[in-house]
């Protein structure tokens, strides 16, 4: 079986979006490639066929005419497990750092022009995609018009099915914002996500919550998907640090910096007399001078540059509570209340306690909550009591590591997942055949 991939992100097993794709398609009997429209060098040990489109070609393409993509094909998998992550902040120009910084409607917009007005449906993308001649495409659902028009054409141009995957709210209109660039830029994703999802064969997605809404809203034809680990034998967690180690491993944007800066403040409180309890968080994300003295003090709190994920395997590993948080204000709570962020799981099979932070609503904390596979806590107010409890009932942190691994026995064993996947994958492709027979 020959899968075509499409999505934004870099695959590179050392951020989230690729680890995400590393952790569905190991040991799957397929051969990949990828279309990918972000900078930097894939990092991964599943596909070598790659074909590159960025905001900078884009923008090159309108200013001085330049063609749009460039194919990248490797004899070998493209994989150093100490290769730093590109992205658009670090490589582009100016203007690509203050749109990824910011994250401003306007820019949103003005990205989605470009697009529209550049001509990226090159001779060389076409080739690509029909020299590979998938049997199946593989696609992440994005809030972009421009990725939903790129799985459009490359449905068009292969003629086989599509399976796609959403893991944010990219539809509903429960949302916060004030700006006339955000609404305008939503319904018009709206109705592209309208159209592209009858081309899309099956929907996979992390949330029974969004499972239920969008099927009743589109008619999709959508499956509950996990994300899985390696959880064999019973909980590794056997004794506790002192003092006390909590880690968080992610970005910070949507404001959870700020989450994480209550949390700093709470254990400086907890540490008047002597040092019970530290937080340490890594993240690649970029960060203030205001930022950087509320996130390190040196001594309660302290900030890391992200690391790979074996590094982060044995950081877990050296650890008692594994972190997961998101923002209280209303405008995030709204954007980010159907998502399950992959990196739940990766805290479940971290060996550590699970310490989830939200609002009551978020999909991740009530999923959870009905698995008792957390420490939950959707009001801030509560912070300081829960963990004084910790502190002063330390036994709490085995129990909650036991309960945090078998949640993943239960529900995220890495082996069914594939298997269950895979099966999907060949199914669908199979109706690619039966499609041309009746013709």
């Amino acid at each position: 079986m020959k899968i075509l991939i499409i999505s934004k992100e870099l695959w590179s097993e050392n951020n989230n979006g690729g680890n995400v794709l590393s952790n569905i398609f190991s040991d799957f009997d397929a051969e990949f490639a990828q279309i990918y429209c972000s900078p930097g060098i894939p990092n991964n040990k599943i596909c070598k066929k790659y074909f590159q489109i960025t905001d900078n070609m884009i923008v090159n393409n309108l200013l001085s005419n330049k063609k749009v993509g460039k194919s990248l094909i490797f004899q070998d998998y493209p994989y150093k497990p100490e290769r730093v992550i590109v992205s658009d902040v670090t490589e582009g120009k100016w203007y690509f750092r203050i749109y990824r910084k910011y994250r401003l409607s306007f820019f949103e917009m003005l990205r989605e022009c470009l697009w529209k007005a550049s001509r990226w449906k090159t001779k060389e993308l076409a080739e690509f995609i029909l020299n590979f001649n998938p049997d199946l495409i593989f696609a992440p659902c994005y809030s972009n018009m421009f990725m939903l028009r790129l799985d459009r054409y490359v449905k068009k141009l292969t003629g086989v099915n599509m399976i796609s995957y959403v893991s944010d709210d990219v539809y509903s209109l429960r949302q916060f914002n004030l700006s006339l660039f955000y609404w305008l830029n939503r319904l018009l994703t709206r109705r592209s996500i309208k159209k592209t999802f009858n081309d899309y064969n099956l929907i996979y997605t992390m949330t029974d919550e969004q499972y239920h809404e969008l099927s009743k809203l589109l008619g999709a034809n959508m499956k509950v998907l996990r994300k899985g680990g390696y959880f064999y034998g019973d909980s590794p967690k056997k004794k506790i640090n002192e003092p006390i180690r909590m880690v968080y491993a992610g970005g910070i944007y949507l404001n959870r910096w700020k989450i994480l800066s209550k949390i700093g403040e709470v254990i400086k409180q907890l540490n008047k007399e002597k040092i019970r309890i530290r937080l340490d968080i890594y993240t690649q994300n970029e960060t203030t001078e205001k930022q950087k003295r509320l996130l390190d003090d040196g001594k309660n709190i302290f900030l890391h540059p992200a690391v790979d994920q074996t590094e982060l395997a044995n950081i877990y590993k050296k650890s008692d509570i594994a972190l997961h948080v998101e923002s209280f204000e209303l405008k995030y709570r709204l954007l980010t209340r159907l998502s399950f962020s992959s990196k739940i799981v990766d805290c479940l099979g971290s060996s550590c306690a699970v310490m989830a932070i939200a609002w009551k609503e978020h999909a991740g904390l009530k999923y959870l909550k009905k698995e008792d596979a957390a420490i939950c806590i959707d009001n801030l107010s509560n912070l300081y009591d829960k963990l004084k409890e910790i502190i002063e009932r330390p036994e709490l942190i085995i129990e909650y590591a036991k309960k945090a691994w078998e949640c993943g026995k239960r529900n995220h064993q890495i082996d069914l997942i594939r298997k269950g996947v895979y099966e999907d994958f060949l199914m669908i492709s199979s109706r690619n055949k039966s499609d041309k027979n009746v013709k």
